[in-house]
């Protein structure tokens, strides 16, 4: 199988799956599977008991609920271990606030990929920014898959046949492809690579520009792309509402996985960061970003 060459290749050796056993925290389990069994990775598997579920039990007076509470928890991240059959893995349990708890557990066990299950709420932007699943975004110092509400049961993602790369064009680098070729070539996945130009009142395509930008697609795949089992399709559009076209093609394309670079902390109001939270929320499949830089200028979007 060809890989990508050592200074692109990605390493996925450790996974992280934060779960509060949610039907989507149960999902994003069920989705790193195949990514773990093809790339020989070892699982772990981690719930966090927040102090407010304990200090609800003390203040009723309920001395022993906190031990109930942690039994439970451990007997229900025991029953998982089944779901990973053969895959290597380990479960932790912990108590105190989940982000940061996932933060150390990340650095600690050099993990790769932390996978999420957002909140099972229909709106993801009013529920999850400022909560639990967008400050481990937010502090990730590892690329995050978050598991949106509508990408529940949807068994074909699971097969990772289409990714769709997203991108503004404005990153300075563009690790979030990286990602997208190496689980493409594991997968023999179909890749595309999306830009979507926002105007207020979209113009008919000028087939020169929308030549230009596909240039700049072109340009953004390493040589090892080459060894992608189906050549990249790129695909640059216009549109007034770009978050809403990216689900479009997403949908239409009946995506496995989005995968997205985003910038380590709030900068322009352009920037893909603001346009992930109704991504998530919305997308029929799991949502990859990866920290990225931007560049000083002006964005395309």
């Amino acid at each position: 199988m060809a890989l990508l060459t050592a200074s692109e290749a990605v390493a996925l050796k450790a996974i992280l799956v934060a779960t509060d056993f949610s039907a989507a925290s149960l999902s994003a389990l069920a989705y790193v599977i195949p990514i773990a069994r093809e790339s020989h990775s070892i699982v772990h598997i981690l719930h966090v008991v927040r102090p407010s579920e304990i200090d609800l039990a003390l203040t009723e007076g309920e001395d022993d609920i906190s031990q109930e509470i942690q039994v439970d928890a451990q007997h229900r991240l025991t029953s998982l271990e089944d779901v990973l059959g053969t895959i290597p893995h380990k479960i932790w349990l912990r108590e105190g606030n989940v982000a940061r708890a996932v933060g150390d557990l990340a650095r600690s066990e050099h993990i790769d990929l932390i996978a999420i299950g957002a909140s099972e709420e229909s709106d993801f932007k009013k529920v999850v920014v400022g909560s639990v699943a967008e400050e481990i975004i937010r502090n990730a110092e590892c690329p995050v898959l978050s598991f949106g509400p509508h990408a529940i049961g949807n068994r074909d993602a699971v097969h990772l046949t289409d990714i769709l790369y997203v991108t503004s064009l404005w990153e300075k680098s563009h690790d979030g492809l990286r990602y997208a070729i190496q689980l493409a070539m594991e997968h023999h996945s179909q890749l595309t690579l999306l830009h979507v130009i926002e105007q207020e009142e979209p113009n008919t395509p000028d087939r020169e520009c929308l030549s230009a930008f596909r240039h700049i697609l072109q340009n953004l795949l390493p040589d090892s792309a080459a060894n992608l089992r189906k050549a990249p399709e790129l695909r640059v559009e216009m549109a007034k509402n770009a978050t809403a076209r990216i689900l479009e093609v997403a949908d239409k394309m009946r995506a496995s996985l989005i995968v997205m670079d985003l910038q380590p902390k709030p900068g322009l109001a352009t920037h893909l960061r603001d346009k992930l939270y109704p991504i998530v929320s919305w997308a029929n499949c799991p949502v990859l970003t990866v920290q990225t830089q931007t560049k000083q200028g002006t964005s395309h979007q």
